[in-house]
């Protein structure tokens, strides 16, 4: 590591020497139009380049080291209309002086900045992946409780709900496995490397800015376990330019015996902010249901108490051109439940607890000059998990603790006015324990990772054409298991105020076995498989993606995919029940996405619909060109948001058609379609220094009875009412 260390140090230095030649500068002061007052963090760069700068407190900027030739300038700040000023003429040692001033404007469409399909910060509409971002103000909009109820209406996304909010909840990207899906923290996996997935229930939005959603492929970026896609939860942090103390206070009451109370803080001071906050949930979850034989039941045992606490540290530091900062945030999530499983059988004193701590210190700054930014990032996650049932035969205990911890280099250079580089490398040490058995297993993983973005102007009907090719080198010190894997993605962009892109990928995934496929202990009927190899994926897609400004900014985007996997891991019987790398599997589909606002500032509408085509290919012939099993053919989002002065209205809507519950597609227990609206009104109002926040919702507006599993009834319809409390 050390080695490699010093090998990226010195790219650095060369490129650094390279572009310290004679160039020109372009540097300036940016104001606002109506008050004449200066803009900070204002972005000012060079058109279809990786050269630019940002505004400081005054709302100076200064582009440094820029070849000589022509270029158009853009400055851009979002609510601000967007200058250019084209064929501006860079000389060897000179600068060149330049005055912007900025008008309000309201925004278009939606061109966010997404930090996860590059490792970089790159807009949305720049990058070939599929991208989505719930950002604050969607989280506060929609109120979810975890982060499975955040991400049921992005496009490509299926969560599998056992029932109740207490109840696990996994999640199915463009078809894959809930094991086939990264989940990242501020860029850092949180995939069990005990079981390989997630539960989202566990997952609460304390601390949480915003969520990006990267379907496809991506072990090219994040290694491991990035088969369907990548999910990256990004951590709140503090704003030191906002100075002195504020808090809020929210709580909350809803059906089946719900509330919830969060607390807040945040303090400022200098440059340093700090922000705590902690949530409070407690549900006795019983609800009414109808069993397989028609009689009307209760659904019992699927209580929860949880705990949340948050804490975020930020601290900024050095000139604003070269700005630095480094940050820590600590995040705990406790719980105890009911743990009903099935209703045949049933289990009505089963319970569960689990015990999450998350570190994590982060250090980013430019280095060496303006074109190279450095990202230090250390990590460390552990885990306690038990289970008790005395229901079965001779009563079952668990009882796991998994602890990680782990560090990254990343860097980013801008080698040319069209050429970017962002290339690294880290290694993570995971360990598993069964405090039951005291069976001890662990790993180290060690990667290198490197991805180019790269411009090509044309300046015709044809703009530009963007190349973003990425690789990434992974090897695991248990098993020895050495993964290239490459991913190639180009966007084409047409036209320039009514912009069309044609975007492609192709790429190699992998997934690696887990703790529990390579290490379970052996008993009467088990055994793990240490000869395991990983599940291989390649994948591809092509779409378009286009933003017009009519419909006060329209924004479609379509997109054909497929996957084809080999080396399933399923567990069979052989002479014990062992897994084994024996399946393969295809899914292919159409994703389609619209986005417009009929009525200006008041009315915005968006609908997402997926079709799905997801078979087994495995040699069985009870098996071989079925259906997936809980892979809907058909699934359909649509929401709308009215905006008036003190009150958002939101409705959504969902339908997710039939789905087969085994492998040989059974229509007799297949589950039925069934459709899901919900409502939330949200009321501001500000009383002297106090903001205060109402939300009213209804889950399930039509009490739909399905489900989204077998033999595991979810709720009814579901009232929540909130208020927060801003000081």
């Amino acid at each position: 590591m050390s080695q490699l260390i010093k090998i990226l140090s010195v790219l650095i230095v060369i490129s650094s020497i390279a572009l310290s030649e004679d160039y020109g500068k372009v540097s300036g002061i940016v104001k606002c139009g109506p008050t004449d007052e200066p803009l900070i963090a204002v972005n000012v760069y060079l058109k279809n380049t990786h050269i630019g700068s940002a505004t400081d407190e005054n709302g100076n900027y200064c582009i440094q080291q820029i070849p000589p030739g022509k270029y158009e300038i853009i400055v851009k700040m979002i609510g601000f209309s967007q200058l250019q000023r084209k064929f501006i003429e860079v000389s060897k040692g000179k600068t060149l002086t330049m005055d912007f001033i900025l008008h309000p404007q309201a925004i278009t469409y939606n061109n966010g900045v997404t930090v996860t399909a590059t490792r970089g910060h790159s807009l949305i509409s720049e990058v070939p992946s599929s991208v989505n971002v719930i950002d604050k103000q969607e989280l506060e909009l929609k109120n979810p409780q975890n982060l499975a109820e955040a991400l049921q209406n992005v496009p490509g996304v299926n969560i599998k709900d056992y029932g109740g909010l207490g109840n696990t909840k996994s999640i199915s990207l463009r078809g894959s496995s809930d094991s086939q899906v990264l989940i990242l923290l501020d860029g850092q996996r949180l995939n069990s490397p005990q079981s390989g997935s997630v539960d989202l229930n566990q997952i609460s939005l304390e601390g949480i800015e915003k969520i990006e959603v990267v379907r496809g492929g991506n072990s090219a970026l994040y290694g491991s376990d990035a088969i369907g896609g990548v999910i990256n939860i990004i951590s709140k942090k503090a704003d030191p330019d906002k100075q002195g103390i504020s808090s809020d206070f929210k709580f909350g009451l809803a059906s089946f015996g719900t509330y919830t109370a969060e607390p807040s803080i945040r303090f400022n001071i200098k440059n340093s902010g700090i922000t705590a906050s902690y949530k409070y949930l407690s549900s006795k979850g019983d609800f009414s249901y109808t069993d397989n034989y028609g009689n009307p039941a209760t659904r019992v045992n699927s209580d929860i108490i949880s705990r949340d606490y948050y804490l975020g540290i930020i601290h900024e530091f050095g000139d604003p051109h070269y700005q630095r900062n480094l940050s820590l945030t600590y995040k705990q999530y406790n719980s105890v439940q009911g743990a009903p499983g099935t209703i045949e059988p049933y289990y009505y004193h089963a319970r569960m607890w689990n015990r999450d701590n998350k570190i994590s210190a982060v250090y980013t700054g430019k280095i060496f000059n303006l074109f190279h930014s450095l990202r230090l990032q250390s990590y460390y996650y552990d885990s306690w998990y038990k289970y008790k049932n005395n229901e079965t035969a001779g009563g079952i205990l668990s009882k796991y603790t998994t602890q990680t911890y782990g560090n990254e280099i990343q860097f980013n250079s801008v080698v040319g006015p069209q050429v970017s580089l962002t290339y690294g490398s880290g290694f993570r040490y995971d360990q598993n324990r069964d405090n039951i058995t005291q069976n001890f297993n662990k790993q180290t993983s060690y990667y290198l990772f490197v991805v180019n973005e790269s411009v090509v102007c044309i300046n015709s009907l044809l703009q530009t054409i963007s190349f973003v090719p990425s690789l990434r080198y992974d090897t695991d010190s248990k098993y020895m298991n050495h993964i290239v894997s490459p991913k190639l993605g180009a966007i084409f962009n047409f036209g320039e105020g009514w912009k069309s892109s044609l975007k492609l990928n192709v790429g190699k995934s992998y997934r690696a076995p887990t703790f529990n496929d390579l290490y379970w202990p052996e008993d009467a009927w088990t055994i793990g498989n240490p000869d395991l190899e990983p599940e291989y994926g390649n994948d591809w897609d092509i779409g378009i993606r286009l933003q017009y400004p009519i419909l006060n900014g329209l924004y479609f985007e379509s997109c054909y995919f497929e996957s084809n996997m080999t080396n399933l891991i399923i567990w069979q019987q052989v002479d014990k029940w062992m897994p084994l790398n024996v399946d393969k599997s295809r899914n292919r589909g159409i994703e389609n996405s619209l986005k417009l606002s009929p009525i200006k500032e008041f009315l915005d509408i968006s609908a997402n619909y997926m079709y799905l085509d997801a078979r087994n290919l495995s040699e069985s012939p009870t098996t071989h060109n079925k259906i997936l099993v809980y892979r809907p053919k058909h699934t359909v989002n649509i929401s709308a948001t009215l905006l008036l002065k003190f009150i958002q209205l939101n409705y959504q809507y969902s339908y997710i058609s039939r789905r087969f519950t085994d492998p040989s597609n059974n229509w007799g227990i297949s589950l039925d379609p069934y459709s899901v609206s919900d409502i939330t009104v949200n009321y501001n109002a500000k009383i002297i220094n106090t903001q205060m926040d109402y939300s009213f919702q209804i889950k399930n507006l039509f009490d739909h009875e399905y489900r989204v599993i077998r033999n595991m009834p979810v709720p009814g319809r579901e009232y929540r009412f909130s208020v927060k409390f801003s000081i």
